[in-house]
């Protein structure tokens, strides 16, 4: 197994590793065209995407590259295999000479620079010009793109073998397939299916920086919006999160324990205990109602509460949790075989 302490490591200025440095461009949220190009900003998440957009105009895209982002959330270094527009508030560093493997190693190294900026010290172009990592060099002192790139391939394929494994065990333990059409559906009001309670209000200034997912009404990232060290009276675990504001409708299922927002309720199960499978079950169902809300007409506690949502029923009429535990390990199943399927195929 390939270590980092086996190779000897010297500085080099970014503007030695990179020959195109190029910061992007200010594009105004009101002027996003809906799209399916990633716009990526300075977010420490989803490899920096913000959104997907179509501009073409007075935009600039980058792609086969590191982005990194000059505020926001300094530092923070993703590789873009993909085209995608970039905001001015991250440059992205690109060499021909490099491949995917080079570029991961080197941005997990430059994601060390959020230790050194800050929201109140940003790296503009200036201090990229300055700026230094250090990285493994060879017997002749030149950069190590053989070790870096077979050092990330290791991890890569360690990682593979864990997960085939893990979606190995998780198939072994699924039942038979379900049809939606096999039973019969009856509306029910979400109240009457749930307890839902509130998330509380914390603005950035009173959050301190943390491992606690905090959850917000995005409608990405499984509803993280930043990680804190805050405890309050919404901390809670194994829950469906329902935003009622900005990305109305949306909702997530969270097995772990977690603050929300006071734009996000917490719905816990009134008659069964909470389940992994059966909320999920219920994401899809809840979401369908999605065409009907908007952030001006928004999914409250009261219309929430008297919201209908069919659901399959069992012979006294009552939900039938059962089915919809075995169709959502059923929906489980045939992805974790779409991923042996893909990762089995791939030549290590």
């Amino acid at each position: 197994m390939l270590n980092l302490n086996d190779r000897e490591w010297r500085p080099f200025f970014l503007t030695e590793l990179f020959p195109q440095i190029q910061r992007g461009k200010r594009l105004k949220t009101e002027d996003h065209i809906p799209g399916k190009t990633p716009y990526v900003s300075s977010s420490a998440l989803n490899n920096g995407v913000d959104n997907f957009i179509s501009n073409t105009e007075k935009v600039r895209i980058f792609s086969d590259c590191i982005s990194l982002a000059n505020s926001g959330s300094v530092g923070s270094s993703f590789y873009e295999p993909f085209s995608f527009v970039a905001s001015d508030h991250i440059t992205h560093l690109k060499n021909e000479k490099y491949n995917k493997y080079h570029y991961l190693f080197i941005a997990s190294i430059l994601n060390r620079l959020s230790q050194k900026y800050n929201f109140n010290r940003e790296i503009n172009d200036n201090r990229i010009s300055r700026e230094k990592i250090m990285l493994p060099v060879d017997v002749a002192g030149n950069l190590d793109l053989d070790f870096m790139e077979q050092y990330i391939k290791e991890r890569e394929r360690q990682l593979i073998q864990k997960y085939k494994g893990f979606i190995g065990e998780n198939i072994q333990s699924r039942g038979v397939l379900t049809d939606l059409k096999s039973v019969k559906w009856k509306a029910f009001y979400i109240n009457e299916i749930f307890s839902i309670s509130a998330g509380k209000r914390l603005t950035k200034a009173d959050m301190d920086n943390g491992q606690i997912p905090f959850i917000g009404a995005t409608d990405s990232n499984n509803g993280i919006t930043n990680w804190v060290a805050t405890h309050n009276s919404s901390f809670d675990k194994n829950v469906l999160g329902v935003n009622y504001n900005g990305s109305v409708v949306e909702n997530f299922y969270h097995p772990y324990g977690c603050i929300f927002s006071d734009d996000v309720k917490r719905l816990h199960l009134r008659e069964h205990a909470d389940n992994k499978y059966i909320l999920l079950f219920f994401k899809t169902v809840i979401l369908q109602q999605k065409v009907k809300y908007t952030y001006g007409y928004k999914f409250n506690g009261q219309r929430m509460e008297r919201q209908k949502i069919l659901l399959p029923i069992n012979e006294k009429g009552r939900p039938d949790y059962e089915f919809m535990e075995q169709h959502g390990k059923q929906i489980m199943l045939q992805k974790y075989q779409q991923y042996l399927n893909y990762i089995s195929a791939r030549t290590w």
